[in-house]
């Protein structure tokens, strides 16, 4: 049996992507072979073209858009990814490294409801859903990096958008993915991901202090 973790974010712009990839780098050099990537949403594919129609907007506005439809679409391209070549690797003891996964549906599709109760019981239907139904893995490890929201929002504001969507859905609503922000927190803490802080006295830290800290995390956890 493989490993699997799984980089999140409070909100974009906290450098989420960069150091995925810093991660990636630095564990191939020791287990070169051992070490499967994959980022979530699967653009370019057939499993994750109707999750880019939603992010373009074709479906509709986020507040006109059942959270439970919207993340069927982010879990048929999860669920087809995995049983399509993660499953095997995993199955194999390989370490599979993660840019979002189910983590991300329970951050931004459960931001999308107001009440506490309502959003409880989404929250638990997509952990039921796609960690026991549809049967991808749990993570091992989730290394959630978290920046106070208007700090993230200046790097943000410096870097182009390399995910191959332009000014998506989200993006488009500030209140929603100030909502989403503070919404991330409440779920780290529910499912005890660990915390790795990425400002300091209203600031980023660098990449590679920040890289260092999740490095030892995973050292520590996982290899």
């Amino acid at each position: 049996m493989g490993k699997l973790i799984v980089i999140e974010g409070s909100c974009d712009g906290v450098g989420k992507s960069t150091q995925y990839r810093m991660l990636i780098d630095r564990l191939k050099e020791e287990k070169e072979n051992m070490i499967i990537t994959h980022h979530f949403p699967s653009y370019g594919t057939y499993q994750g073209r109707p999750v880019e129609e939603y992010l373009k907007g074709n479906y509709g506005k986020i507040s006109e858009l059942s959270p439970y439809f919207v993340n069927s679409l982010y879990a048929q391209d999860r669920a087809i990814t995995w049983v399509n070549g993660l499953k095997h690797e995993y199955d194999n003891g390989s370490i599979i490294i993660l840019d979002r996964y189910t983590t991300s549906s329970l951050i931004y599709q459960s931001s999308v409801i107001e009440d506490k109760k309502e959003r409880e019981d989404f929250i638990n239907y997509v952990y039921d859903y796609e960690y026991n139904k549809l049967e991808i893995a749990k993570p091992d490890i989730v290394i959630f990096l978290h920046a106070p929201f208007e700090v993230a929002q200046v790097l943000k504001k410096k870097r182009k958008n390399n995910d191959g969507v332009e000014n998506d859905i989200h993006e488009r609503d500030y209140s929603f993915m100030k909502r989403v922000s503070d919404n991330s927190i409440e779920i780290a803490k529910k499912f005890n991901w660990d915390f790795i802080e990425c400002a300091e006295n209203d600031k980023m830290r660098s990449i590679e202090d920040i890289h260092e800290d999740i490095y030892k995390l995973v050292k520590k956890r996982i290899i």
